[in-house]
């Protein structure tokens, strides 16, 4: 019977490497191979589905290039991991136990099984649901584990590690995950967080810009970026949190409550678009103080007429422009 059950488990392995082969060969047939592995899912015993799915993934941590084919690996594995597909609770169960898999790989002294077991693990938690049953314990387990592996030696290790964290950053019970976050996360990796898809990634991503990156380090292209994504993001509580970084740090920190202070750093002659959106966003919260009556073209010349050169000229005109498009303007 045990010699039956084996060739049932490595019967099954095969199944799922194929899938696994037909992914790597091509992104069109994602969709329907994820469907496959979904019924395989539902018609095998949890417990051997998801030792057989870890079987056939495993070449892949000995994979150490990131060749497209391997990413479209890593991305439907996560993608499988979070759709909890299966009877009743098993696509819960297989969540927890793949995670529990990965936990021990993050741990190995094999470089690229860490860097792959990190990889899959920070993509899971980025696609993850908010209502998935996960249990608090291994989440436990696995932000420690990312915490450990955020000083790891290898870079690529260290910045999957920081991408899994950035998750749990803004959840208030973590506050320490906060400040592992602000030590550990490269300016790089925070714009990379600002197009996350998640969005507790991208408020985070918010977050540290507030508390760690002062204004006047970032070029005048990282600074519009910053703003073009968090003011026009898809999710209110990511634009409440950019509209909050614009405001308490940018304007009254950095430009003393100053308006046109501000939008000489985002450079609106070329950046235009841009200065319609922060004066846009400014005026709706009331920031910018103007007298009864003061249009916003006689407020923007009463406080440019004291600069010098032709930026100053320059700002008032395109403000002058862009005013006139919002109706703000006689």
């Amino acid at each position: 019977m045990a010699n039956e059950e084996s060739e049932e488990q490595r019967k099954l392995s095969l199944k799922i490497a194929r899938l696994f082969d037909e992914v790597w060969t091509s992104q069109a047939a994602h969709v329907r191979k994820l469907k496959e592995l979904v019924s395989l899912h539902s018609s095998s015993p949890p417990a051997e589905f998801c030792e057989a799915f870890c079987r056939a993934l495993t070449p892949l941590f000995n994979f150490q290039r990131r060749t497209a084919s391997a990413e479209r690996i890593i991305k439907f594995a996560a993608v499988f991991a979070c759709s909890r597909g299966g009877k009743g609770n098993s696509g819960d169960e297989f969540l927890e136990n793949f995670l529990k898999f990965l936990l021990v790989g993050a741990a190995a002294a094999n470089k690229t099984v860490r860097f792959r077991a990190c990889q899959i693990v920070s993509e899971i938690i980025m696609r993850l649901p908010d209502d998935a049953e996960v249990s608090n314990e291994l989440w436990d387990e696995v932000i420690e584990c990312m915490r450990l592996r955020v000083a790891d030696k290898v870079p690529a290790v260290r910045t999957f590690a920081v991408r899994a964290l950035a998750r749990f950053a803004n959840d208030s019970e973590n506050g320490d995950v906060l400040e592992l976050f602000l030590e550990s996360a490269t300016l790089p990796m925070i714009f990379d967080c600002t197009l996350d898809v998640n969005e507790s990634v991208r408020k985070a991503a918010y977050s540290v810009l507030a508390c760690k990156v002062p204004l006047q380090s970032l070029s005048i292209k990282h600074r519009t970026n910053i703003l073009q994504r968090g003011l026009t993001d898809r999710s209110t509580a990511v634009a409440k949190d950019c509209v909050k970084l614009l405001k308490d740090e940018w304007l009254e920190k950095c430009c003393n409550g100053d308006p046109v202070e501000l939008l000489k750093f985002l450079d609106v002659e070329t950046y235009e678009s841009v200065g319609e959106l922060v004066m846009t966003t400014l005026l709706k919260a009331g920031l910018v103080k103007m007298q009864n009556g003061q249009t916003i073209r006689k407020f923007l010349i009463s406080n440019v007429d004291s600069a010098e050169g032709t930026n100053a000229i320059h700002l008032d005109l395109h403000i002058w422009v862009f005013g006139n498009s919002l109706n703000l303007t006689k």
